[in-house]
């Protein structure tokens, strides 16, 4: 499976193939990734933490927010995704990054 993260933002994927975004986080400061796909077709499969040590809970431990997709019609899928705390919505996200995924 194809992998998006803020290091690689950019992938090519077939119609009817899941790809995946994995965006470093840390849910026990309250920030959470807020991610919408904002042009294109792509269905939400599934949303997990994966914790940074699996096996051991660690208060206040980061991890990696996964979210997979499957691209549904071929074109550009741009998906946005903000780094922000959810009730804090007049405050600016504290990071910010956009994806493109070429469906063909």
């Amino acid at each position: 499976m194809k992998r998006l993260s803020e290091k690689f933002n950019a992938i090519a994927v077939k119609k009817g193939e899941l790809f995946m975004l994995d965006l470093d986080g840390n849910a026990s400061t309250g920030y959470m990734w807020d991610v919408k796909v904002t042009a294109g077709d792509a269905t939400l499969i599934s949303r997990e933490t994966i914790p940074t040590n699996p096996g051991k809970m660690v208060i206040g431990g980061g991890g990696v927010e996964r979210t997979i997709f499957r691209a549904e019609t071929d074109g550009e899928i741009e998906i946005d995704a903000k780094w922000r705390r959810p009730w804090e919505t007049s405050t600016p996200p504290a990071k910010h990054a956009v994806f493109k995924v070429s469906v063909k």
